[in-house]
């Protein structure tokens, strides 16, 4: 809780803080506008540009958070100090996570299970390495660590805070179904009429639902008030979630350090007194 009253008085008091929500929002209702009007081969490639930016973003703020410089020369020269020290292991994660897919699927697809058990797989794969890793980015920055040291130190801070650690992951899904159930009720009234067709539908034609059917049954109008609601919801929750993580990193790192021994340099002598260096 006092990490994340100091959250809120970090975003109050820092515009520069909100970049990045305000860019994944809106890279996010560009990708719905542009998947409703091109289809989703021009609404995918936004995905790419939202994943090269938000190294930077996240660089910039994490070197605010933890400096208290609020000037906008000293964001960007930090986003581009730290921006290969986020963007490579996000890449090595990703890959990591693929590679273990594609290794489960191989075994599962010759048994012919694969239908069935792939969500399984990727829920398996994805949310252990994500709870271990997830703090790598703030590792880069905070302590100026290298791509393989601030993954290392990640797993570290969670072995050593496991309880910790989970209670920050039950936070953040808190803070996610505190923000996304109040627009998603009041989307779900707006668009009542265009979504009536759904509580009609039989099982098989659920199964078969598309993003296109969805589409058509929302309309353009629909699809424009969707961006917007995407936009509200995911600027807020990204940056209250990486800041929160930023301050609880700082918050159990210190903690750490300060309850670990203190390391003593020297050596006994033949009668057992005691030299320190």
């Amino acid at each position: 809780m006092d990490s994340l009253r100091r959250v809120f008085l970090l975003l109050a008091r820092s515009p520069l803080l909100w970049l990045p929500g305000i860019v994944a929002g809106g890279l996010g209702a560009m990708d719905i506008l542009l998947q409703f009007t091109y289809g989703t081969f021009f609404a995918s490639r936004v995905v790419i540009i939202e994943a090269l930016i938000m190294p930077f973003l996240l660089a910039g703020a994490y070197t605010e958070i933890k400096t208290g410089d609020k000037d906008l020369k000293a964001f960007l020269s930090a986003g581009i100090h730290y921006y290969f020290r986020i963007l490579l292991p996000t890449l090595l994660i990703t890959c990591a996570i693929l590679a273990t897919v594609i290794l489960l699927s191989i075994p599962l697809a010759i048994m012919g299970a694969i239908e069935t058990v792939l969500p399984f797989i990727l829920l398996g794969s994805i949310i252990p390495i994500i709870f271990f890793v997830f703090f790598y980015d703030t590792a880069a920055v905070f302590e100026d660590r290298g791509v393989f040291d601030c993954i290392r130190r990640s797993v570290e801070v969670v072995l050593n805070r496991p309880a910790r650690v989970i209670g920050f992951f039950l936070a953040c899904l808190g803070i996610v179904f505190i923000i996304a159930l109040p627009l998603a009720v009041i989307w779900t009234g707006i668009l009542y009429d265009h979504l009536l067709p759904l509580s009609t539908m039989d099982p098989s034609q659920i199964q078969s639902f598309s993003m296109s059917m969805l589409n058509g049954m929302l309309g353009s109008w629909g699809i424009q008030l969707t961006s917007v609601f995407y936009f509200i919801g995911v600027a807020v929750v990204t940056n209250i979630i990486y800041a929160f993580k930023a301050v609880f990193f700082q918050t159990t790192t210190g903690d750490a350090q300060e309850t670990e021994p203190p390391v003593l340099h020297g050596e006994y002598d033949e009668k057992g007194r005691w030299y320190k260096y």
